[in-house]
């Protein structure tokens, strides 16, 4: 009887054991991964697309990796942790900059042309209006004829007008050369994209 007494407690003493074992293991949950990923060298980098055009991030640091992000789309990539040079296409436009991806990262891109004021309180939210500056412009052919219009600066542009139509754009904010073409004849001259700047082209003298 003292043996299977003994054979009894021992094996409750095994299921208690294993039972506590159990419990101590961490579920799946993102929680658990934000709490103990600092110690791994894997961080999740969260992409919100909120323009309406394709958004292209190159990573280049402790490894290297293309995101390809669709108009109106989040996805959440897995990257190891360190410094990385961040170039980004977006919205017409194009930056690079260094971005350090050391701990859990959401990088927001808005919508194009948007007035970017929102600062985020994280370092580790990121809203790529920060470093890439797009803004809403107006280009207006004044000209006798259609006009072809090169833009030369942050980024590069090509736009081509009827006779007497207006077209909104987003672009790169900044200072651009622009080399156009109409009514037969060539010219250059110089703009400032700010927001809700407007470019009129007319036929070069």
């Amino acid at each position: 009887m003292d043996k299977k007494k003994s054979l009894r407690v021992l094996i409750l003493v095994n299921l208690l054991i294993m039972l506590l074992l159990t419990a101590a293991v961490p579920l799946p949950k993102f929680s658990s991964f934000a709490t103990n990923s600092e110690k791994s060298d894997l961080i999740a980098l969260r992409v919100d697309n909120y323009s309406t055009s394709n958004a292209y991030l190159w990573l280049n640091g402790p490894a290297f990796y293309y995101i390809a992000v669709k108009p109106g789309e989040s996805k959440t990539f897995t990257v190891l942790r360190g410094e990385y040079l961040k170039d980004v296409s977006y919205c017409g436009a194009r930056d690079s900059s260094i971005i350090e991806l050391t701990k859990h990262t959401r990088l927001i891109m808005p919508v194009c042309g948007a007035n970017s004021r929102q600062s985020p309180n994280s370092p580790h939210v990121v809203n790529i209006t920060n470093t890439i500056k797009i803004v809403k412009v107006t280009v207006t052919n004044d000209a006798d004829s259609k006009v072809l219009a090169i833009l030369t600066g942050p980024s590069t542009y090509v736009f081509s007008l009827n006779k007497g139509v207006s077209k909104d754009y987003t672009i790169a904010k900044g200072d651009y050369e622009v080399q156009y073409f109409a009514c037969g004849k060539y010219g250059v001259r110089e703009f400032s994209a700010y927001h809700n700047g407007v470019l009129k082209l007319k036929c070069p003298k």
